[in-house]
């Protein structure tokens, strides 16, 4: 039985079934449309993906429906020898689901999550021998793949390559002045890459005979949990359910208008203005593409200066990018309300210095961080411990909670939400499980925004080492003097090594072209215990932009 599902679906307000094309017994061909959702965004049309009959409809015209309701189920076995004579409709009307008894299943591991670390577990330990259950009511790959990490950077992508044939003169290339986006094509794209990612995930799901549920799933006490008519008895079991988007709670917070991460990926209209609440890693990177598709766009950031959680250089550096891109940007600002006008634009005030003032754009993006993804698991039946300020999941070096069968990995319980660090901790989750022990320290984690330029950390942070009291000594030097960054004009930024007597680096911060892969070099020193002086004998190839990891070190020891 081949199950119809509801598409993900952005927005805050409810999905309506409209009209349904087929009744049951039709028989079907993939690709035919079988019935339409009505959306805050418009209608969606849902068509049939396989060849088959329609077995049941399980909605009305007029009902609410949400992302991944099954709403139709097709037969496709029924349609090799189906004619069309009323006996074998009413046969097929009389087909039926019928809810069956609660099984039990026995697994070595159960991963609640598909996402970046939820599949990264199961496959890692199926392919270590466990016998591997996994659940995911969403979609495969969690919000990464669909609606994270992985769509973000393919408009990313889109508006880089706007940005390069704007600039094309400046290369001695004449092309067409006016330049436009196809938005439509944008979104298009996104979609196709997602598509491609999640299908891979499902593919190594099925090689590495990992059982798969779909659906919601809950605990029933320490050792077992519920997902739909079964149970799961697991000897093991690793928590991988990801964040959400935290909503800051003002006057006109959930105005049709007022958008999130989710929606600003599928936008099917380029908005000519756009406020982004909020000045951290999503903010700022749904700032730039917007800028760069043609919105005048105004952050609002709470804190005292951009990137408030990364080193304050960074802040600075892209602040000043960002107003010379025109790029409005207000900090140390509260927003206080939001407001809907009649032509449908949006009233956003917020207070800075004693003062309120008002902003208005067609779109506001509600960026304001995410919070650990708890609600429905039923914690409230095991002996699991949360940290009541911040919601997540407590759990030790090697990601186990306070129950020695039960681990929690990335967002879930992680202080730095990061699609990469929730892949390697799940490796280290399951490592633990068959009894080895591997630590990560947070200092060994980088971290990326795709900004343009690129901005990469990894390591403590000058306040980081002013706060702890740590005796460091600071080596810059800037993309300007760099040869390969201004053959490509993308010669703004600098690279920053924090180090101690010793060489060992202690910290890094790279805003520049190629800043996302030149940080694996800091990370991989850092981690091996390579020192300073070490670096300054290897041997950087010319011209590169990594030549500019050599120039600090070498400018660390004064040479």
């Amino acid at each position: 039985m081949i199950e119809i599902k509801v598409p993900m679906i952005p927005g805050k307000k409810p999905s309506v079934v409209g009209k349904i094309d087929v009744t049951v017994g039709d028989v079907v061909s993939k690709g035919d449309s079988l019935c339409q959702v009505e959306t805050a965004k418009g209608n969606r049309d849902i068509k049939a993906n396989v060849n088959g009959v329609v077995n049941k409809i399980l909605f009305e015209e007029g009902d609410e429906v949400s992302s991944n309701d099954v709403i139709i189920l097709i037969d496709e076995n029924l349609n090799n020898n189906h004619t069309n004579n009323s006996k074998n409709i009413e046969d097929n009307k009389k087909i039926v689901i019928k809810k069956s008894t609660k099984n039990k299943v026995q697994k070595d591991l159960l991963v609640i999550g598909a996402g970046p670390g939820g599949y990264v577990a199961a496959i890692y330990a199926a392919k270590r021998g466990l016998d591997v259950a996994l659940v995911e009511k969403g979609e495969l790959g969690g919000t990464c793949l669909n609606v994270g990490c992985i769509p973000t950077k393919s408009l990313v992508e889109s508006a880089h390559h706007l940005d390069s044939i704007k600039e094309m003169d400046l290369f001695g290339i004449n092309i067409d002045k006016n330049v436009t986006v196809d938005i439509e094509k944008v979104i298009k794209r996104k979609e196709n890459v997602v598509e491609t990612l999640v299908s891979g995930v499902e593919y190594l799901i099925s090689k590495n005979n990992i059982e798969l549920f779909r659906g919601n799933c809950s605990f029933i006490d320490d050792k077992n949990v519920e997902v739909n008519d079964t149970v799961v008895e697991a000897k093991n079991i690793i928590i991988a359910t990801g964040s959400v988007a935290n909503e800051l709670k003002v006057e006109g917070y959930d105005l049709e208008g007022v958008i999130d991460s989710t929606e600003a990926l599928n936008i099917h209209e380029v908005p000519k203005s756009l406020v982004v609440i909020g000045g951290g890693v999503i903010g700022l990177e749904f700032a730039f593409i917007y800028n760069s598709f043609g919105s005048k766009v105004h952050v609002i950031e709470y804190q005292d200066t951009l990137l408030p959680m990364l080193d304050s250089d960074c802040g600075i550096e892209i602040k000043k990018t960002a107003l010379q891109k025109g790029i409005s940007i207000d900090v140390s600002s509260k927003v206080v309300g939001i407001k809907e006008t009649v032509e449908k634009t949006y009233i956003v005030t917020f207070e800075e210095d004693g003062k309120n003032y008002s902003t208005v754009a067609d779109k506001v993006l509600m960026s304001t961080g995410r919070k650990a993804n708890i609600e429905g698991l039923g914690l409230e039946n095991t002996s699991i411990k949360i940290n009541e300020r911040t919601n997540s999941i407590i759990v030790d070096e090697f990601r186990k909670t306070n129950l020695d069968n039960i681990y929690a990995i990335g967002d879930v319980s992680s202080r730095l939400k990061l699609a990469h660090l929730a892949s390697h901790e799940a490796m280290i989750a399951v490592d633990h499980i068959l009894g080895e022990e591997r630590k990560l320290l947070d200092t060994d984690i980088p971290s990326v925004v795709y900004t343009k330029p690129e901005i990469a950390v990894v390591g403590y942070s000058e306040e980081d080492l002013k706060e702890k009291n740590i005796d460091y000594k600071v080596s810059r030097f800037d993309f300007t003097a760099n040869g390969k960054a201004l053959t490509m004009n993308q010669n703004s930024g600098f690279i920053k090594i924090m180090g101690n007597e010793k060489g060992e680096i202690l910290g890094c911060v790279i805003i520049g072209p190629d800043a996302s892969s030149l940080i694996s070099s800091i990370t991989i020193a850092m981690k091996n215990k390579i020192t300073i002086e070490e670096l300054t004998h290897t041997v950087f190839a010319h011209p590169t932009t990594a030549e500019v990891i050599h120039e600090a070190c070498l400018n660390f020891l004064q040479r």
